[in-house]
């Protein structure tokens, strides 16, 4: 009788959270807030101290708070003296902070990813080894760099 070819399933091993990978995330959602919104990421998902008012140059900051809320009216006024913007809602105000952001916004989009993936070339070797040693302490299918 024949030999049965036996079918083995190949297990992969599950991947760690690349720490790099999550610090180009955040420099990317960071990039993504400042563009439409004035603020960081952090300060847009917490409601940080002084949002929902002016910042620097007469900018609109807006929170998710402010985005819960898109049909509410601001009264902004500008410290330095720029344009008063009275009766704007939430999404003409984001708008216009894409619109004053926009160039910013794309370069930041373009040139983090290409900085993140030169940088992770460059230290190539010292990435395997830092992997390897978490590899040793246990923590590589948690955690990778």
């Amino acid at each position: 009788m024949a030999r049965r070819k036996s079918k083995t399933t190949r297990r992969r091993k599950k991947s760690g959270i690349s720490l790099l990978g999550v610090a180009e995330t955040i420099a990317l959602t960071n990039a993504a807030t400042l563009t439409a919104f004035n603020c960081n990421a952090y300060d847009f998902l917490m409601g940080g101290s002084g949002l929902g008012g002016t910042g620097t140059a007469g900018t609109k900051i807006i929170s998710i708070k402010e985005l819960m809320n898109p049909t509410q009216d601001y009264q902004f006024s500008s410290v330095t003296g720029a344009a008063t913007i009275t009766g704007s809602n939430t999404w003409s105000l984001v708008w216009e902070n894409v619109k004053e952001n926009w160039m910013t916004g794309a370069a930041q989009m373009v040139f983090i990813p290409l900085g993140f993936r030169m940088a992770k070339q460059i230290g190539r070797p010292a990435i395997s080894r830092v992997n390897r040693l978490l590899g040793k302490a246990g923590v590589s299918s948690t955690v990778k760099v």
